[in-house]
């Protein structure tokens, strides 16, 4: 299985994650004041129409229910921005520039103002961009190491046979 599409894909969505969690931070912040600010049950002796509960009860749950649903995904996301500033931790700053450049801030003239600034070929930046996504790719993944010749998979492990 090839883990670079992961991986391009976990740079590019970087910018938009961290955005994603910052507003899902606000967004249950809000809906933790709701909660609380929510008009209190009215108690009357007259007897409760349809299921039984209140719309302060309705309301609650759909709150509780919506920040349980919001926190996952700022779980999520958090995961994976971490992920990738583990990915980036062994890379060479030279290696975390390509990568930044080309998949997280992109835009047009990407090659040409990295081939200026560090006097390469454009061939060469692309190589050595395609070895940064090689090395971030492990970082996140591992090695990637196709199985023996002489070995069957079994239970997602590799097994040599003859052991």
């Amino acid at each position: 299985m090839d883990y670079r599409v992961f991986s391009t894909q976990l740079l590019e969505n970087k910018r938009r994650m961290e955005v994603a969690f910052i507003n899902l931070s606000d967004e249950i912040t809000m809906l933790e004041e709701a909660k609380v600010s929510v008009a209190t049950a009215h108690h009357s002796p007259a007897p409760v129409s349809g299921s039984g509960a209140s719309r302060y009860e309705d309301k609650l749950v759909k709150l509780i229910d919506l920040c349980d649903d919001l926190r996952a995904r700022r779980k999520t996301i958090e995961t994976n921005l971490n992920c990738i500033e583990r990915g980036f931790e062994p890379l060479s700053a030279y290696e975390k520039e390509l990568l930044s450049a080309f998949y997280i801030t992109g835009g047009k003239g990407v090659a040409d103002r990295l081939m200026s600034k560090y006097h390469k070929e454009r061939s060469t930046i692309y190589r050595d961009k395609d070895k940064a996504l090689k090395h971030f790719t492990e970082a996140l993944y591992g090695p990637d190491t196709p199985p023996q010749k002489n070995s069957r998979v079994q239970a997602g492990c590799t097994l040599q046979s003859g052991i």
